[in-house]
């Protein structure tokens, strides 16, 4: 009998970024020509990419749980794919509550939060790809200060979007719309950074 094929973690990491990577780019393609009804014909595919990283999640979980011997502790393994999930599921839930309110109007500072979600991703994906090889790499603390250094980016983006919201913004159902949308985008980007940091912790207890 063969010996039996260990699941690779890291892999699923990978496809999950790959996921959050896919999702921000269906989003930002809606957002830049924006209508509710593109809105909605697009809700579903966002959904779909959220339910593949679910999936991709529960793989990692069942096989974890028959792992004799992972290669980090159990409990950083299911952490970070919690926190890698949630990248993927704040995408979906800014695109569900563009839906659910009937957002009929765009602002115009949206597109900006959808191309740095973009990066984001793009940057904890990088990170992802050489966490494999931690004990020899020599650029993931760069590549963990780049995760770091754009969700700064995403902290700055959100407060300016929040005070021109409550500057200019009379009605308060759309402030209170627009408020929790934007919630959801700074929330994208403390799970990407809370995934690096993981990272970071992980790198740490294992060397």
């Amino acid at each position: 009998m063969g010996k039996k094929k260990h699941y690779n973690y890291f892999k699923g990491y990978s496809e999950c970024t790959d996921c959050a990577i896919w999702a921000a780019k269906a989003l930002d393609k809606v957002i830049s020509v924006y209508s509710l009804e593109n809105a909605q014909a697009s809700m579903n595919e966002i959904h779909g990419i959220e339910h593949e990283s679910d999936n991709v999640k529960h793989n990692m979980i069942e096989n974890l749980a028959a792992e004799f011997l992972p290669p980090i502790e159990r409990h950083d393994i299911s952490s970070l794919m919690n926190e890698l999930d949630n990248v993927v599921d704040g995408i979906d839930e800014v695109m569900m509550i563009l839906c659910m309110y009937h957002v009929e109007k765009n602002r115009e500072d949206v597109p900006d939060f959808t191309k740095l979600l973009i990066r984001c991703c793009e940057g904890l994906s990088e990170l992802v790809h050489e966490f494999e090889n931690f004990k020899k790499s020599k650029s993931i603390k760069e590549k963990i200060i780049k995760v770091n250094s754009l969700e700064a980016e995403g902290d700055a983006l959100y407060f300016q979007a929040i005070s021109t919201l409550f500057d200019g913004e009379k009605d308060p159902v759309q402030i209170m719309i627009w408020k929790e949308i934007y919630n959801r985008f700074e929330e994208c980007f403390d799970a990407c950074e809370n995934a690096a940091d993981m990272i970071e912790d992980i790198i740490l207890s294992n060397s």
